[in-house]
């Protein structure tokens, strides 16, 4: 049997595990300007972990007895509280899901319907029995980890996970492990704290309470509560450092865009005050020769040589546009294929979808060569589809990681088989594996009877610096 001085500590260490996450989830200044989600709700789950950790304490403070004489008070408090901290949990794992439309009202909204109905309970109760009877408190506290703490716990936990996964696509995987960690220590939570209450004469509590827990596993569900929340803290201090990340890796790339880019412009000025200077000069001479030639034939020569010192100062201004000027961001590509693919449904009575998943923080930049290529094998992608798969959907599917682009071309055809494609469709296959081949790109082709799928990897140009 665990003394009342274990309690004490147990309920203490509970408490301060919730409270320092929610102190260091208020701290995060991340408003909506942060790429991940996590860090976008991040507020709300700071919310839950500062009223959560007070419950536990107003609870140890009932255990030490100190003002017994507001005991029953304390309980009735910590009993409203914790059913407050259950709402900004589950409000927390809702915008954390990023669902929209009705599903998104119904999942944010849903939690306050619930807690003014169990409010507008407690209110009443409390104005017929106050502290006189005890009962009702207990009852109204199960009621709220019922209908409130498990959901919230659950919806945490799978949005968490879901959250991982994206992690994972983005090549985090130490962030990815510590979400999949938080998401399991959700799921035990919600277990400890919404589905173990006390018996209270009505199921599923007459089987599932903290009395059985107890016999069961020979320690308090408490224990497993506060064993959670420790856990769910220390990861979540591992997870909030992607913050500081973020923002370095944002910085690094601008600082990297802005040496890029001011090399090219001391270049294109090079180019522009001694080669093209020099180039002009030796136009402006070869004028003057002109003038004063009265041979024809030598007269056509100068001629020739003017036309093409004329044509190299144009190409030489035309370079100097390209390398002066930033590289190209991946937004462009976006209204390229955006154009591209409204002109091919208008043709074709196709529907293509363009999926487009580009975090701000996977950003980075593309040449105008890498740019083109991509775009050309999306094109040609897109064309052999229509014109040779039968296909009634396709789809186009944009993504980024930390150092590359992946561009996915998809569709629900008949295949084929590379081997055997007829010579006068080969010639498409060979493009695009030279179009890759020439950006440093890495082109897929996966095809069977029930579809085709395209894909081409590109790195970012900072990646290739690297």
């Amino acid at each position: 049997m665990y003394t009342q001085n274990q309690y004490i500590l147990l309920f203490f260490v509970y408490g301060l595990a919730f409270f320092s996450m929610g102190i260091a989830a208020l701290l995060q200044n991340t408003s909506e300007e942060s790429s991940f989600p996590l860090l976008k709700s991040i507020h709300y789950l700071g919310y839950f972990g500062i009223i959560h950790g007070i419950t536990e304490w107003i609870i140890m403070v009932r255990f030490t007895r100190i003002y017994s004489q507001y005991n029953n008070n304390l309980l009735v408090l910590g009993t409203f509280t914790n059913g407050l901290s259950f709402v900004f949990l589950w409000i927390f794992g809702a915008k954390l899901l990023q669902k929209k439309g009705k599903v998104k009202i119904l999942i944010k909204g849903l939690p306050w319907f619930l807690f003014g109905m169990w409010f507008v309970g407690f209110f009443v109760s409390y104005s017929i029995y106050q502290t006189t009877s005890l009962h009702w408190i207990f009852v109204e506290d199960i009621m709220s980890r019922y209908f409130i703490g498990l959901p919230a716990a659950l919806i945490s936990a799978f949005a968490l996970n879901k959250n991982a996964k994206a992690m994972e696509n983005l090549n985090l995987n130490s962030v990815a492990m510590k979400l999949n960690g938080m998401a399991f220590l959700f799921g035990l939570y919600a277990f400890f704290a919404g589905a173990i209450v006390d018996n209270k004469s009505f199921f599923p509590s007459t089987i599932l309470n903290k009395i059985f827990f107890l016999r069961t596993f020979g320690f308090p569900v408490e224990l497993g509560r506060a064993f959670a929340a420790v856990g769910i803290t220390i990861l979540f201090v591992g997870v909030i450092k992607i913050f500081k990340w973020e923002i370095d890796k944002k910085i690094e790339r601008l600082s990297k865009q802005q040496i890029v880019s001011q090399e090219r412009r001391k270049l294109g000025q090079e180019l522009h005050d001694v080669i093209i200077q020099n180039l002009f000069a030796t136009g402006l001479h070869v004028e003057n020769l002109i003038e004063i030639e009265t041979r024809p034939e030598h007269r056509e020569n100068l001629d020739y040589i003017k036309t093409n010192l004329n044509e190299a100062i144009t190409q030489i201004r035309q370079f100097i546009g390209k390398v002066s000027s930033h590289a190209v961001e991946i937004e462009d590509l976006k209204l390229k294929l955006t154009k591209l693919i409204n002109n091919f449904e208008n043709t074709c009575n196709i529907p293509i979808e363009l999926r487009y998943n580009v975090p701000e923080i996977t950003l980075g930049s593309l040449s105008h060569e890498k740019i083109t290529e991509m775009y050309y094998i999306i094109q040609e992608a897109l064309s052999n589809a229509i014109k040779h798969a039968n296909a009634n959907q396709i789809t186009v599917d944009i993504r980024t990681t930390l150092n590359t682009v992946v561009a996915v071309v998809k569709d629900n055809g008949t295949g084929f088989n590379e081997e055997k494609v007829p010579n006068r469709n080969h010639y498409g296959l060979i493009s695009m594996k030279e179009r890759a081949s020439r950006i440093n790109g890495l082109l897929g082709i996966e095809s069977n009877e029930k579809g085709t799928m395209i894909s081409v990897t590109i790195p970012w140009e900072e990646s290739e610096n690297v």
